[in-house]
């Protein structure tokens, strides 16, 4: 028998669709999930966020546009290398746009402060920035972390110019002053007293510096075998520039997550000849997906792709494989596939951490080819070694995972 439906039944009923409007408009629409790339297309990073928007795009165009029977939407959004304003950007598509999934934290501050709203709103973030604290003390469920660790890309670096170069022993480190730099230095110190290196010097320099030549002054009246650069984009480049005219040539140099293949250009090949440089992504990867996605790239933007672009690819298609495998474009449904999943992807062997949430994978690392090597102008340089030692578990400030 039917009851009846009281006033304070209905009061009630309505307060309660009241209460979850505001998350039912956050769910996807019927028959469509949505995708962001938050990424800088304005500011000191622009150059890198249109490349993102590029691997991002192909990824969902070889994947047929389509997942789990959904149709992918895909927007975009201008962060400015800002964390404000990518908070601001990541809160606005998820509220106003219904965007559940999201990638482009090529800065780690502003992907660690966009993080914090990933947790609040159960969105789903596949961060790329260089800070161990994506994983580490600010490690969070809904956060996934594509990039190498730093003491990964520290470790791989280190460990082949100590097999190759046996004879060089000293170090002198140029550091960024901000948390990317510092989580490199840190594990500077750790792999190279595993590894029977000696540091000589450090010097901290800032956010977009301009003459380094106080520095570098220094480097040379040291005389290390090697100079380490822990900083990245256009610091490196113009500290290389600056160091070439010291014409200090018995002083390697070496950059374990310092200049990926798009800025290579940059330089010219007397300054970046015989560099020894860790890599994220390099073209020459060996494998069938990294094959697919270079044909498939090269083909549709007529340049090879370099870290910005594979990441962007890679990360959404590491997405859409785990809800095809959940059946679902359901949040929760994702993390918890994630988690378990290992796959062939553009890297190689890949698997996710389910402690940290760490993208355990392969990094690379390249020797820089003098002129006279080059097949190409887009010919720099040579896969020489990979690594994939993980951070040590002890070391790892993660406090455990959240309930879904």
């Amino acid at each position: 028998m039917p009851i009846a439906m009281t006033r304070r039944h209905l009061m009630l009923s309505t307060a309660a669709l009241a209460a979850a409007a505001p998350r039912m408009a956050w769910g996807q629409k019927a028959g469509t999930v949505t995708m962001g790339v938050i990424t800088p297309t304005t500011g000191t990073f622009a150059y890198a966020g249109d490349l993102v928007v590029r691997g991002a795009n192909l990824a969902i165009e070889m994947h047929g546009g389509k997942v789990a029977s959904h149709e992918i939407k895909l927007l975009t959004r201008d962060d400015e290398g800002k964390p404000a304003s990518g908070v601001r950007r990541v809160q606005e598509a998820a509220t106003s746009d219904g965007m559940r999934y999201f990638i482009g934290a090529y800065s780690s501050a502003v992907g660690l402060a966009e993080s914090e709203v990933a947790q609040r709103e159960k969105l789903l973030q596949f961060a790329a920035g260089g800070s161990e604290d994506f994983t580490g003390s600010r490690c969070g469920r809904y956060t996934f972390q594509w990039s190498a660790h730093p003491y990964t890309a520290v470790r791989s670096t280190l460990e082949h110019v100590r097999k190759a170069f046996p004879q060089k022993k000293t170090i002198y480190t140029l550091t960024a002053d901000y948390v990317f730099g510092h989580a490199l230095l840190k594990y500077t110190k750790i792999a190279a007293a595993e590894l029977g290196f000696e540091l000589v010097g450090n010097d901290n320099h800032p956010f977009g510096e301009r003459q380094y030549t106080q520095y570098l002054t220094k480097v040379v009246a040291t005389k290390p075998d090697i100079l380490l650069l822990n900083t990245a984009g256009a610091d490196a480049v113009t500290a290389i520039r600056q160091f070439a005219s010291f014409g200090a040539a018995n002083i390697a140099v070496v950059g374990p997550w310092t200049l990926e293949v798009d800025q290579l250009p940059e330089l010219a090949p007397e300054m970046r000849s015989s560099m020894i440089l860790g890599q994220n992504y390099y073209p020459d990867i060996d494998t069938p997906a990294n094959k697919a996605f270079v044909a498939s790239y090269s083909k549709k933007f007529s340049a090879l792709p370099g870290y910005s672009s594979a990441y962007g690819y890679d990360a959404f298609r590491t997405v859409l494989m785990a809800m095809e495998q959940a059946r679902s474009v359901e949040v929760a449904d994702v993390v918890r596939t994630l988690e378990g999943m290992s796959w062939d992807g553009v890297l190689g062997r890949m698997s996710i951490d389910p402690k940290t949430h760490q993208l355990v994978r392969p990094y690379f690392v390249v020797r820089c080819k003098a002129q006279a090597e080059m097949k190409s102008p887009a010919d720099f340089a040579e896969i020489v070694a990979l690594g994939d030692k993980q951070q040590p578990a002890d070391q790892n400030q993660c406090k455990g995972m959240a309930e879904l």
